[in-house]
């Protein structure tokens, strides 16, 4: 008896499992391209890393790269934001402050620290690339 219950028990959960089908790419919609990028800090045109909080847009990704120096390390975001990604607006600039990557379509703002989304009608962060700095070569890339 105790066998055929574990064994209905067993079906019914296995049943009752469903795929996730919430579970996809969150970044489906924002092309997958290459990124390789060499930047040395000390050219005038990156004078703006050179101070905690700062930050430059630099071409490559899909629509721009958002480069922001943090406390300990250098974050590269993908300026194509997640939210709405098909529509020409989802392009991420830091505001005024620095602090913030505001997307273009809806205002969402997101923090420049982590890429997450500090206020508005999304979950999805911004897409984050890998940074690595060595004698003043900042190498950014996927």
């Amino acid at each position: 008896m105790r066998k055929g219950f574990f064994l209905i028990t067993v079906f019914v959960l296995f049943l009752s499992c469903k795929k996730d089908d919430n579970n996809t790419n969150q970044y489906e919609n924002i092309p997958q391209v290459p990124v390789n990028i060499y930047l040395n800090l000390d050219q005038p045109s990156n004078f703006n890393l050179t101070a905690i909080g700062g930050s430059i847009n630099v071409e490559g990704g899909s629509r721009g790269i958002l480069i922001y120096r943090d406390v300990n390390a250098y974050r590269a975001f993908e300026r194509h934001s997640p939210h709405k990604s098909t529509e020409q607006c989802a392009v991420v600039t830091a505001d005024s402050s620095n602090i913030f990557g505001v997307e273009e379509c809806d205002g969402i703002q997101y923090y420049l620290s982590d890429g997450t989304v500090a206020s508005g009608n999304s979950a999805i962060p911004l897409l984050q690339y890998q940074t690595r700095e060595t004698q003043g070569i900042l190498h950014i890339y996927n």
